[in-house]
C-alpha cells in the first residue's frame, strides 16, 4: 500500500531539471495534495492531455510521482497518480547546478502562492467572518541571514508542534495555510516598525 512521505531528498540532476520546469512543477504541486488522473489535471488546468501526459511521464520515470489507483472506464484504465512525498528538498551535493536551483525554488513558490490563491477562492463565506480563526501576513524585516535561518527553525519547530497537536475530532475544521519566505533587493513598504503591511488575526 502506497505511503506518502513527508520528505523526498533530490539526489540527481535529472530530478532537479524536471522539477525546474514551471509546468511540470504546477502539477507535482496538485499532486502533493491527493490523486488525479492525467484527464483530471488536464481538465483543471486547461491543457491538452498530451501535455499532461508527458509531465506525468517524466515525473513518474524521476520517482517523483506514483501510480496509486487504477480504474479500468469503458475499456480504458485510468490511472491516479499522488506525490511520493509532501514537500522535495534538493542534496546540497547539487550546489553546483546552481541555476536549476533557482529554477526549481522560483517554480515551487510560484505554484505554492498559485494554489493558495485558489484555496483563497474556493473557501466557504464563514472562512472569512469577523470572528472566524484566520490570519492573512505581508511584511518585510533585516538581518543576518544567520539569525534569519535560526528563527527559520524555529517556526518550523512551531508548525511541527501544530501537526502534532492536530485532533481526528469529527467536530474540528480544517484550516489551510501557506508559507513563503526569501530575500529580497529592496523593501516596497514604507518604514513602519509597528505595521509593515501584517495583518494580524482579528478574530
Amino acid at each position: 500500500m502506497f505511503e506518502q512521505k513527508n520528505i523526498k531528498i533530490i539526489t540527481n540532476h535529472n530530478q532537479l531539471k524536471v522539477l525546474g520546469d514551471p509546468f511540470k512543477n504546477q502539477v507535482l504541486t496538485l499532486l502533493l495534495e491527493q490523486a488525479y488522473t492525467g484527464q483530471q489535471l488536464a481538465k483543471m488546468l486547461e491543457v491538452a492531455r498530451s501535455k499532461v501526459h508527458y509531465a506525468l511521464t517524466e515525473l513518474e520515470n524521476n520517482g517523483l510521482i506514483h501510480v496509486v489507483q487504477k480504474e479500468e472506464k469503458n475499456g480504458i484504465v485510468q490511472k491516479f497518480y499522488r506525490a511520493v512525498a509532501r514537500s522535495f528538498i534538493p542534496d546540497e551535493q547539487l550546489l553546483p547546478q546552481a541555476n536549476d536551483f533557482e529554477e526549481f525554488y522560483r517554480s515551487f513558490y510560484l505554484n505554492i502562492w498559485s494554489r493558495a490563491k485558489v484555496r483563497a477562492l474556493t473557501a466557504p463565506d464563514e472562512a472569512f467572518q469577523k470572528n472566524k480563526a484566520k490570519i492573512a501576513m505581508q511584511f518585510e524585516v533585516k538581518m543576518e541571514e544567520e539569525k534569519f535561518k535560526a528563527w527559520l527553525d524555529k517556526y518550523k519547530t512551531l508548525v511541527n508542534e501544530l501537526f502534532e497537536s492536530e485532533e481526528e475530532d469529527e467536530d474540528g475544521n480544517y484550516y489551510y495555510l501557506s508559507t513563503i519566505g526569501f530575500q529580497i533587493d529592496d523593501p516596497l513598504f514604507e518604514d513602519d516598525k509597528t505595521f509593515k503591511g501584517c495583518e494580524q488575526n482579528d478574530n
